[in-house]
């Protein structure tokens, strides 16, 4: 598993460097933490108080932010390189943490970061006091929620996360969503709360039979799930019900319906109008 883990200088990235290193820890993902600075900017620094406009030093948001996110784990037993580590203290087991500074816009250049480097996963921090925007940069993480072709976790800001609210396509549910929703109701010690959508009788046999394996699959994993039954035509009023839970997980891949029904503009209105982080899972 690849992780990028998209941040800026605010606090709303700062948060979410916890989070990364516990999912790093649960998966041994390679990550890969990456900022972006706009073409013409500069660090004080650099611009001597002239010229260009002054941005703050990237490089040293990101050493900083580098050196915090390997501090969260074992020294001895992590599978991640730590500064002068001996190369026996990692077992043989060899993972990846590095950092990356881009220039250019950075919704772009963080999807470009994702593809080329075969990304599983894009985290990214948002502030919830701005609509799940980046404060410095608009609607970074509306963009990347939409338009990304791998999985987004996109964290809103001091939102607790006690219970976890599963939205699958009954008909298109893959192996590695289940297992990532299994890491997040881990992560979080969270309750889950599993949305079976219904339209139609026609359909309610097969949907039985969905959820029963569901149920199964989790109870197996000692998670045991609250079902609840939305119709189709009434899920996006359902999912605005905002202070209910602290993550949202869609399943938004290509063959799903629900992807069809959040195109990227009506997701990113579902992202600002919702308290909630959201996972979209592809």
């Amino acid at each position: 598993m690849r992780i990028l883990f998209a941040v800026d200088e605010h606090s709303y990235s700062a948060k979410t460097i916890p989070l990364v290193a516990r999912l790093g820890n649960n998966t041994w993902a390679d990550i890969r933490m990456l900022i972006t600075h706009k073409a013409g900017t500069m660090s004080a620094a650099e611009s001597g108080g002239a010229g260009k406009q002054i941005m703050v030093d990237t490089s040293k948001v990101l050493s900083d932010y580098h050196q915090q996110l390997l501090a969260n784990f074992d020294p001895v037993a992590s599978p991640y390189s730590q500064p002068n580590q001996a190369e026996n203290e990692t077992f043989g087991i060899h993972k990846e943490i590095t950092a990356q500074v881009r220039e250019g816009n950075p919704a772009r250049e963080i999807l470009t970061e994702a593809k080329e480097e075969e990304c599983d996963l894009i985290v990214i921090g948002c502030s919830s006091q701005d609509k799940c925007s980046w404060r410095d940069a608009g609607k970074v993480p509306l963009w990347v929620a939409g338009e990304a072709t791998c999985s987004v976790l996109v964290m809103q800001e001091d939102k607790p996360i006690n219970k976890i609210l599963c939205c699958l396509d009954h008909d298109y549910i893959s192996q590695d969503s289940l297992e990532m929703i299994s890491q997040m109701v881990t992560l979080f010690n969270a309750d889950l709360d599993i949305v079976v959508l219904t339209e139609g009788e026609d359909i309610r046999q097969k949907i039985e039979e969905k959820l029963a394996w569901l149920v199964n699959y989790y109870n197996s994993h000692d998670i045991f799930p609250f079902i609840e039954l939305v119709k189709l035509s009434s899920l996006e009023a359902f999912l605005s019900q905002k202070t209910r839970w602290g993550l949202v997980a869609m399943w938004m891949g290509k063959p799903s319906i629900l992807g069809r029904l959040f195109p990227s503009n009506k997701l990113a209105r579902l992202l600002k109008a919702n308290e909630s982080s959201m996972l979209l899972l592809r």
